[in-house]
């Protein structure tokens, strides 16, 4: 598996759409979430193994089972509304859709909710009915989840093998070989995935800073103020630094995005060989050349380069 991240704006989804040319790669046309999103993979195994009580253990079991199960199928009233929504409020900043709009799993992995009841199932030790104060609000018959405490290495062993299962059948389905994906806060979680996934490759993409803060400002998940820009842009790059400096060094690579686009057979054959994949001439059938360059030039005003300049003179 190849996990490739970056801080959004940073070239990550089109240095996946090159990998994904290779004629022995699977990938999915979406963020699939499950792994990095809040109440996903990474979120339940790093707050089960930090602290646990059956009240705690109950909640992050059902928030993650709650998150796996909205994500395989979008009922038809849900994807009706987000579509009017989508038309009546296309930022989406005034009235938010549905959780995961659009997102269907089970139309695009193989056995996905097998997978989600069995992993589930390794999860769980039993459920009983009980209703505790703090339990969820009018549900009728709650059952409280139990499970016991859990060292690090188990908990990594049964959530990666359910990586592992939804991938591999996703391959046996495709016939293809190796699976890539790209999600924005990848390498921010890159020690967990490790844990989960130990012989991933992690891929790291970056650009001119400004550049990244001037797309930040025109999106709808980001700030659009450009010293609220750079903070976060800093602060997720601080964090990366510090990721970076206690993970295997063989297991990450990073590419400058200016360089892959002044040079992308370079580029690619030096992912390639990191990844351990044979270069293939498809993969230089890609249109680099709206890469946005330089935007930041005619975008900032002579106040937000100041101002951005004194957030990033650090990093």
């Amino acid at each position: 598996m190849i996990f490739v991240g970056g801080v959004g704006r940073s070239g990550k989804s089109i240095t996946k759409e090159i990998i994904a040319l290779h004629p022995a790669a699977a990938s999915l046309p979406f963020e699939y979430r499950f792994i990095v999103d809040p109440d996903g993979l990474v979120d339940f195994y790093t707050g089960y193994t930090a602290s646990w009580s059956p009240y705690l253990a109950d909640r992050r079991l059902k928030r993650l089972e709650r998150l796996l199960n909205n994500l395989a199928q979008e009922p038809w009233y849900h994807r009706l509304i987000g579509r009017l929504l989508q038309r009546l409020n296309p930022d989406g900043k005034r009235l938010s859709p549905r959780a995961y709009h659009g997102w269907e799993l089970n139309r695009h992995l193989p056995n996905y909710e097998f997978h989600v009841r069995q992993l589930m199932s390794e999860l769980v030790d039993f459920s009983f009915p009980s209703c505790w104060f703090g339990a969820e609000s009018y549900q009728l018959f709650h059952n409280l989840y139990h499970a016991a405490p859990r060292p690090k290495d188990e908990l990594a062993q049964i959530l990666g093998g359910f990586v592992d299962n939804i991938i591999n059948d996703l391959l046996a389905h495709t016939g293809k070989e190796f699976f890539v994906e790209d999600n924005t806060w990848n390498s921010l979680f890159a020690r967990e995935i490790l844990d989960l996934v130990p012989n991933a490759k992690i891929i790291h993409v970056y650009r001119d800073p400004r550049d990244v803060i001037a797309s930040f400002s025109h999106q709808r998940w980001s700030p659009n103020d450009k010293e609220q820009g750079a903070l976060w842009y800093r602060d997720m790059m601080n964090h990366w630094f510090d990721v970076r400096s206690t993970i295997p060094f063989n297991s990450f690579y990073e590419v400058r995005l200016e360089e892959l686009v002044a040079a992308p057979e370079v580029g690619i054959r030096a992912i390639c060989e990191f990844v351990g994949i044979p270069f293939d001439q498809a993969m230089l059938e890609i249109d680099l050349t709206h890469s946005h360059s330089g935007r930041w030039k005619t975008e900032y005003t002579a106040e937000e380069r100041v101002k951005v300049a004194a957030v990033l003179k650090d990093t």
